[in-house]
C-alpha cells in the first residue's frame, strides 16, 4: 500500500513532458489540400511548413487563408498535406494543435 501511494504522490510531483511547442509568424504561401488540411509557410519568428488539420482549435479568424496573414499557436506531430493527387505531390509539415491568425 506504501508502494502505492508513493508512486501517486512521485507521479503528480514531477509534470510530464508538454507534447506541444509554440509557433508563430506571417503566412508566406497558403495552400489547401485534397486531405481537407491547410498548408501554410510561416517565416520569423518561430517559423517552418505547418498544417491546419480538420481537428485544429481555432481561434480568432481561424486557420490563414491568404499569405500576409499572422499565425500564433501550438504545434505537435508531423503531418501532411495532399497538395495534386495526379501527379501526386505531398508536402510534409507539423500539426498545429490550436492556434488563432490576423484578418
Amino acid at each position: 500500500m506504501r508502494a502505492l501511494i508513493a508512486l501517486i504522490v512521485a507521479t503528480l510531483l514531477f509534470p510530464f513532458a508538454a507534447l506541444a511547442f509554440p509557433f508563430g509568424g506571417q503566412a508566406s504561401i497558403v495552400l489547401p489540400c485534397y486531405n481537407g488540411a491547410i498548408y501554410a509557410n510561416l517565416g520569423a519568428p518561430i517559423g517552418g511548413p505547418f498544417i491546419w488539420t480538420p481537428g485544429t482549435r481555432a481561434y480568432s479568424h481561424g486557420a490563414p487563408y491568404h499569405s500576409g496573414q499572422w499565425a500564433l499557436g501550438l504545434a505537435g506531430a508531423p503531418y501532411y498535406c495532399i497538395v495534386s493527387i495526379e501527379p501526386i505531390i505531398v508536402f510534409p509539415g507539423t500539426a498545429v494543435i490550436m492556434s488563432g491568425s490576423s484578418q
